[in-house]
C-alpha cells in the first residue's frame, strides 16, 4: 500500500510567524473555545478583546488580520470563527503537545509479568508512557500519550488512556497511515535491535518496524502484534468472546507458541495465535499481506520458537 509522498509540503515562515506571538494564540484558543453542540463557534470583535485582555482596537485589528492572512481565522457576518486549518492550531495546543508534561510514576497496575508472575508497573516521563517489569527490571513496553488524554492524578486514566494510543497507532499504521501526519507508512521486517524486543531475543527474533515517509514517525514492534488487527484474528476472538483490543497491550490474552520465518528474500512469515486450545496461524510478507490463514480447533499449543 504506497501514496504518493507530500513533496509539495514546505513550512511556511509566515505560517509560524503569526501564531509564534501570545496574544495571536490567546485568540486562536478563544474562537476553539466557542466550538461547540457541532458547530464552529463565532465571537464578535469585542468579545475577543475583553478575552484577550486588549483595550486597543487598533491592535486587536492587528493581530485578527495576522491570522486572517495566514487562513487560521475567517470573519464571518456573526463575528470571527476559526478556519479548519485553525482548528488544527487549537487542537494541537489543547493536546499538550508544547507543555513540558509532567513526570508521574511508576503505580503498579492489576496486571502481571508472563515470566515472573509480579505486577507490571507504568510510568509517564516526556510525554511517553512506559510499561515495565521492575522484578525483572525489562521494558515490555512504550508509547507517546499526550498529556491532554488522561489526569494526571489518576494512574487508572494513564493506563487507559495508554491501551487507547496504543492500539489506534498500531491499527493506523499496519493500514499504511500515519495518525500524526497522515503520511505514507511502509513496514520492514528484519533481525534487528528493537525496544520492543526483550534484550535476551535481540537479533535472534524478527521485528517489525513501521515508518512514515513523510514526518519519519515509527513504531517497532515484535512480529506477532500486527496480526492481533488482522480480521481473521479479530474474528476468532470474538468466537472466543474476547475483544482483543479491550486489553492492554502489555498483557494479551492470547498466547504466540510459535512462529515460522518461511523465507527471508522476500519475507514470509506464519505466526500462529492461540486461546483455550483453538489456534489460528497468519502467513504474512513484509508489505504485511496476508497470504495464508489456517485455523485449528482444541490442539495442544507447541512449544515456542
Amino acid at each position: 500500500m504506497t501514496r504518493q509522498t507530500a513533496n509539495h509540503i514546505e513550512i511556511e515562515d509566515g505560517a509560524l510567524k503569526a501564531i509564534a506571538n501570545e496574544t495571536r494564540l490567546r485568540v486562536v484558543e478563544c474562537l476553539g473555545a466557542a466550538v461547540e453542540d457541532g458547530r464552529y463557534g463565532t465571537c464578535r470583535f469585542s468579545e475577543l478583546m475583553d478575552e484577550v485582555g486588549l483595550t486597543d482596537s487598533g491592535q486587536m485589528t492587528y493581530h485578527l488580520n495576522k491570522l486572517r492572512e495566514q487562513g487560521y481565522v475567517e470573519r464571518t457576518d456573526d463575528g470571527y470563527q476559526l478556519t479548519l486549518r485553525g482548528l488544527r492550531i487549537y487542537q494541537f495546543v489543547r493536546s499538550g503537545v508544547f507543555e513540558q508534561g509532567p513526570t508521574l510514576g511508576p503505580f503498579e497496575i492489576d496486571l502481571v509479568h508472563h515470566k515472573c508472575g509480579n505486577p507490571l508497573s507504568i510510568y509517564y516521563e516526556e510525554q511517553r508512557l512506559y510499561g515495565m517489569c521492575e522484578t525483572c527490571d525489562e521494558l515490555i513496553g512504550v508509547n507517546p500519550v499526550q498529556p491532554s488524554a488522561f489526569d494526571p492524578t489518576d494512574p487508572e486514566s494513564l493506563e487507559e488512556a495508554y491501551r487507547q494510543r496504543f492500539w489506534m497507532d498500531n491499527f493506523a499504521m499496519t493500514q499504511g497511515f500515519c495518525p500524526y501526519c497522515g503520511g505514507d507508512v511502509r513496514s520492514t521486517i528484519d533481525y534487528r535491535p528493537t525496544a520492543a524486543v526483550p534484550e535476551d531475543a535481540q537479533g535472534e527474533d524478527p521485528a517489525i518496524t513501521f515508518t512514515c515517509h513523510i514526518c519519519n514517525w515509527f513504531i517497532n514492534t515484535t512480529i506477532e502484534f500486527p496480526g492481533y488487527l488482522h480480521p481473521a484474528v479479530v474474528s476468532f476472538c470474538y468466537d472466543h468472546g474476547l475483544d482483543i483490543r479491550a486489553h492492554n497491550p502489555l498483557n494479551v490474552p492470547l498466547e504466540v507458541p510459535q512462529y515460522v520465518v518461511q523465507s527471508e528474500d522476500p519475507w514470509r512469515v506464519a505466526v500462529t495465535y492461540a486461546y483455550e486450545g483453538d489456534t489460528i496461524t497468519l502467513t504474512f510478507d513484509e508489505e504485511l499481506t496476508v497470504h495464508d490463514v489456517t485455523s485449528e480447533t482444541d490442539v495442544e499449543s507447541p512449544s515456542g520458537a
